[in-house]
């Protein structure tokens, strides 16, 4: 199994190249197109010193980037070099907006010093390679006299040392990082890097290509990849080495239907739905059907897949109940290792899909929280306007200190959450969209739908009922700046739950894509337990009601029980494992 690794926490073997470096010594800073450089002798040899004053180096990169970032994207870094890169976008977007990941540690004190000198904070530095597949461990990176050559193959030119680096893998770096704009030059390391990456997300990618390693096939088989998922280079021929890919704007289509008849809205007994995937998620489900009964989504479609606990027993029964839809994931069936955008695309199929006038894409662990009139889906839409998109926007509870798993309702178990006030650093957060369906939705996704272009007046509200105009300009946005849109619904997200439970998910992986895992990063962003000001207490008395429903049915709780006693029974096999218990220490230790 593979995580992220801490920011410059590689530790190399004694007498390797990569032993940790010392402490900066330099009596010079170099200034490269504004961009404030330590001159270390040993690092900035003659063939990167030149370009370095002349404000040359990472030329292309930086014009780009200057193009192309917008106040509200993320960047991934890959290849930071000595930092250049995430200075120049920091001043657009700010440090926290961007991770860093570079394979040379004698290069990370040097990207820190960097920041320093442009007084830049905030960056996420890793010292690691990013990998496709399940990855584990370390890799070997041949380091060369010129740091910009040093690369993870041993043939191109001659090589001075062999550093031992921590492995990523792609999947869970881009899922940690969130980026929506990607800057790689890695030395070849690209080819075949974003072959079964969901992209999703992002809406430009800035390559370094290096034909000089894999050829022009090489060159042709990324432009396909990127094809595959809707990139085309700006400039085809590559008559630069710097490529920037994005998505072209798609055509224009015949105007659809007008915007909803206010006279007609709210919708009378509106029926909604919830599409959702599962994979041993047993003991937490039938709160969670419950509270979202209770509030009024009148239809839930949930895919399960590789469960071990007995979810898909679970699932099954309430299934035979008619209190939801159970499917296998059709992703299983084609070998697709996407789940969840498989999953979204199968539903759209279905009838309940057909049917329904409002559709969610959620997960077990989001509730959503209504905030005026009884509580329920109705008051929600009679408060505001009639909208095509309505974003709730999340809020994470931590692990309120919760050790060990109890069996329990999670609204009642860990009620302390993030802010909902944040400063503007850690004001964007993810959301999770209400859809009117209509012949204005090109397509559903988990966070938010794509809309037909060329509306007549879309409407897309936050969770107070304002229009978010930046959600109708930028197709790739799954989060906004949180604060203020939290007056009528929030997405109260319980994504740790207790520690063992944390353990449990690592363990599980990811419904959305194979092989992916909860890194550290995940525990340190989401482990929030600053304030307890939501109110949960209308939504769980409501969700106590149809509970007793379940209740009244035995083989149902039965069901339930098992569920909860393998949870159970693979903590303690994870406990008995170094990488869990590395990780539980890490988080009592350090974290707690």
């Amino acid at each position: 199994m593979s995580t992220i690794p801490r920011a410059h926490t590689a530790t190399p073997p004694p007498g390797s190249a990569q032993e940790t470096p010392p402490a900066l010594t330099y009596d010079e800073v170099i200034v490269s197109a504004g961009i404030r450089v330590p001159f270390v002798p040993e690092i900035v040899t003659p063939a990167i010193e030149k370009p370095l004053r002349s404000g040359r180096y990472e030329g292309g990169e930086r014009r780009n980037l200057d193009t192309l970032l917008r106040p509200d994207d993320r960047l991934l870094d890959l290849g930071a070099g000595l930092g250049l890169i995430s200075t120049v976008a920091a001043k657009q977007i700010g440090g926290h907006a961007i991770t860093s990941v570079e394979a040379n540690p004698a290069l990370i004190p040097v990207i820190e010093e960097t920041h320093r000198l442009n007084e830049i904070e905030g960056v996420t530095i890793l010292n690691a390679v990013a990998l496709t597949g399940e990855v584990d461990g370390s890799v070997p990176f041949y380091l060369r006299k010129d740091f910009w050559a040093s690369s993870m193959e041993p043939d191109s030119r001659a090589y001075v040392a062999v550093a031992d680096v921590p492995a990523i893998p792609i999947s869970a770096l881009m899922s940690d990082a969130r980026p929506t704009v990607i800057c790689c030059d890695i030395e070849g390391g690209e080819l075949g890097l974003f072959d079964e990456v969901d992209l999703s997300g992002v809406r430009a990618l800035i390559l370094e290509l290096h034909p000089k390693v894999y050829g022009q096939l090489g060159v042709q088989q990324i432009d396909a990849v990127l094809a595959d998922r809707g990139f085309l280079p700006t400039d085809p021929s590559h008559s630069s080495t710097v490529t920037v890919y994005e998505r072209p704007a798609p055509p224009a289509p015949a105007r659809v239907s007008a915007q909803l008849d206010p006279a007609e809205w709210p919708i009378a007994e509106p029926r909604t739905l919830i599409a959702t995937c599962m994979k041993d998620e047993g003991p937490f489900i039938l709160e969670w059907l419950a509270w979202h009964k209770a509030i009024g989504v009148t239809d839930f479609v949930v895919f399960s897949n590789d469960c071990t606990d007995g979810t898909d027993r679970l699932l099954d029964r309430l299934d035979a109940m008619g209190e939801l839809h159970h499917l296998p994931n059709p992703a299983s069936a084609t070998g697709s290792s996407y789940f969840q955008p498989t999953a979204l695309s199968y539903v759209s199929l279905m009838r309940p899909f057909r049917e329904a006038d409002f559709f969610i894409s959620m997960d077990v662990d989001e509730f959503l929280n209504i905030r005026v009139g009884d509580g329920r889906l109705p008051d929600l839409f009679a408060a505001t306007e009639p909208f095509d998109v309505l974003s709730v926007t999340e809020n994470n509870h931590g692990s309120n200190r919760h050790e060990h798993f109890e069996p329990g309702w999670v609204t009642e178990l860990f009620p302390k959450h993030s802010t909902e006030t944040p400063g503007q650093w850690k004001a964007h957060r993810g959301v999770k969209s209400i859809v009117r369906l209509s012949d204005r939705i090109a397509k559903v996704r988990n966070h938010r739908p794509d809309l037909h272009p060329d509306l007549d007046d879309p409407v897309w509200l936050d969770g107070s009922g304002i229009r978010r105009a930046e959600m109708l300009q930028e197709a790739d946005r799954n989060g906004h700046d949180c604060r203020g849109s939290y007056d009528l619904v929030v997405l109260n997200h319980f994504a740790l739950r207790s520690l063992e439970s944390y353990l449990m998910k690592m363990f599980r992986g990811d419904v959305v894509r194979k092989g992916h895992r909860v890194s550290q990063r995940y525990w340190r962003i989401r482990n929030q337990n600053g304030e307890a000001s939501i109110d949960l207490s209308r939504g769980i008395a409501m969700a106590r009601e149809v509970h007793a429903r379940y209740e009244a049915d035995a083989e149902l709780m039965a069901l339930h029980d098992a569920c909860c006693a393998a949870h159970r029974a693979r903590i303690a096999e994870l406990l008995g494992v170094d990488e869990f218990r590395e990780r539980r220490e890490w988080i009592l230790n350090e974290q707690w």
